[in-house]
C-alpha cells in the first residue's frame, strides 16, 4: 500500500484512537469498582509495572516474544524464516518477504497472553481441577498483558524501530497498533469479566463519536474555505 495512502489512513485513525481511549476510561473505573472480580488481574498488571520499574524490565523475554511473533506472522503468510536472533535489548528475524502484518504483529499480539489462555484451557480439558487456580490464571494474564503494553509503548516512544518505518510510517503504525491493542484489551476484559462491560456498545459509541468529530471538522473546514474565498 502506498505510503501516502497509509499516511491518510493514519490521520483518519488518530481521532478514533483518542475517542477510544476516552471511552476506555469508564471500563477501567468499572474494573476498579468490581475489584472483587478483577482483583487478581489488576494485581498482576500492577505487579508487573512495579517490577519493571524497580527490579527487572523483562527486556530479553520481551525481545524473544517479539522476534518469535515476527516469525509466526511470516509463517502464517507463507514466508520463509531463515534466522532469529535475540539479545538483551534487541533482536532480528530474517524472513523471505514482509508485509504490514509481519512487521507490526509483535506490537499488536501479546504472545505470552495467548499462550497462557490456550495452555490454561487445553489443560482444563484434561484436569478440571485447574479451574480452582483461576486467580493465578487471571494474575498471569494481567502480568503479561502489562508486559506487552509497557514494552510496546517503549518501543514506539523510546527507540527508532525500522518495523514502523517499513510498515508505513509513525502515524499509520501508531494508529493501527493503538486500535488493535485497545480492541484486544477490551475483548480480553470482556472475556474474563463478561458482566462488567459491553464491547458492542463501546465500539458503537467510539464509531459514532469519531464520525461526529469528522462531520464537525469538515463543517468548520468548509466554513473556513468560504471565509478565505470571501476575503
Amino acid at each position: 500500500m502506498n505510503k501516502i495512502i497509509k499516511f491518510f489512513i493514519g490521520l483518519l485513525l488518530l481521532p478514533f484512537v483518542f475517542v477510544f481511549i476516552y471511552n476506555f476510561i469508564p471500563v477501567v473505573i468499572e474494573m476498579l469498582k468490581n475489584y472483587h472480580l478483577t482483583f487478581a488481574f489488576l494485581t498482576g498488571f500492577i505487579l508487573y509495572c512495579l517490577i519493571h520499574k524497580y527490579i527487572y524490565n523483562f527486556s530479553r523475554p520481551y525481545v524473544f516474544a517479539h522476534e518469535i511473533t515476527h516469525a509466526l506472522a511470516a509463517w502464517c503468510c507463507g514466508y520463509k524464516v531463515s534466522d532469529i536472533k535475540v539479545n538483551e535489548e534487541s533482536g532480528a528475524t530474517k524472513v523471505s518477504d514482509i508485509n504490514t502484518f509481519v512487521l507490526l504483529a509483535p506490537y499488536c499480539l501479546p504472545l505470552y497472553v495467548i499462550i497462557i489462555i490456550l495452555g490454561f484451557y487445553i489443560i482444563s480439558f484434561f484436569r478440571a481441577d485447574i479451574l480452582a487456580y483461576n486467580r493465578i490464571f487471571l494474575g498471569l494474564l494481567g502480568f503479561f498483558m502489562a508486559m506487552h503494553l509497557v514494552h510496546t509503548y517503549k518501543a514506539l516512544t523510546e527507540t527508532e524501530q525500522s518495523d514502523i518505518s517499513l510498515a508505513g510510517g509513525v502515524l499509520f503504525s501508531f494508529g493501527l497498533i493503538a486500535v488493535v491493542n485497545l480492541s484486544l484489551l477490551l475483548l480480553l476484559i470482556n472475556f474474563l469479566f463478561p458482566n462488567i462491560i459491553s464491547p458492542g456498545n463501546l465500539f458503537k459509541n467510539v464509531f459514532v463519536q469519531t464520525v461526529d468529530f469528522w462531520k464537525i471538522s469538515f463543517t468548520y473546514l468548509h466554513k473556513l474555505i468560504i471565509w478565505v474565498k470571501n476575503l
